[in-house]
């Protein structure tokens, strides 16, 4: 659970997401530039797990629609030896009603790169995904972070809905991790 402010207005109704979340050491340098970000004044730098969204959903994907998505992103690293890259400057990811800021992946994500008995549950697709250091909207401008790669992560559904009582808090819950498979290393 987090309670740290978020400057975008979403309907007090579960919202549903496909994260991709890199192992913890991977994410350090990011994890100092949410704080660096939120001692400056930009109070969502905590209201989203650190996580790359993949797609908003209208329901959770099963264990079996992880694992295939996985793989699918699993192939989609292999002319980078596996590797998830993320880029230096900062951006937007936008999905139907929040705006993610971070440093944008590799990863070119369309409805192909996912399991074709979860296609009904998609409702968005960001053309671009972000490991998401704060929420977007705060007047944030596109900053530079230390480049970062990664091969282990996860994809797991997320869960997030306001606090009762406030606009701006959340509460999240992730599902079960499925890891990405084993790169093969050439």
């Amino acid at each position: 659970m987090d309670t740290s402010k978020n400057i975008t207005k979403i309907v007090n109704e579960t919202k549903r997401f496909i994260i991709l979340v890199p192992h913890r050491d991977a994410i350090k340098p990011l994890g100092e530039y949410r704080q660096r970000l939120f001692a400056a004044g930009h109070h969502s730098a905590f209201s989203f797990p650190l996580s790359a969204v993949l797609a908003e959903v209208s329901n959770p994907f099963d264990r079996e629609e992880l694992k295939v998505l996985a793989r699918s992103i699993r192939r989609l690293t292999g002319k980078t030896g596996g590797k998830v890259l993320a880029n230096a400057n900062c951006t937007v990811a936008e999905s139907r009603q929040l705006s993610f800021y971070g440093p944008p992946l590799n990863l070119s994500m369309d409805e192909r790169v996912f399991p074709g008995s979860a296609k009904e549950k998609l409702l968005c697709i960001p053309k671009a995904p972000v490991l998401c250091v704060a929420l977007a909207g705060e007047n944030l401008k596109n900053g530079e972070i230390v480049s970062i790669s990664f091969r282990a992560a996860y994809i797991a559904n997320l869960a997030i809905r306001p606090l009762a009582g406030t606009d701006f808090s959340f509460q999240w819950k992730t599902g079960e991790p499925v890891w990405l498979p084993k790169a093969a290393l050439n």
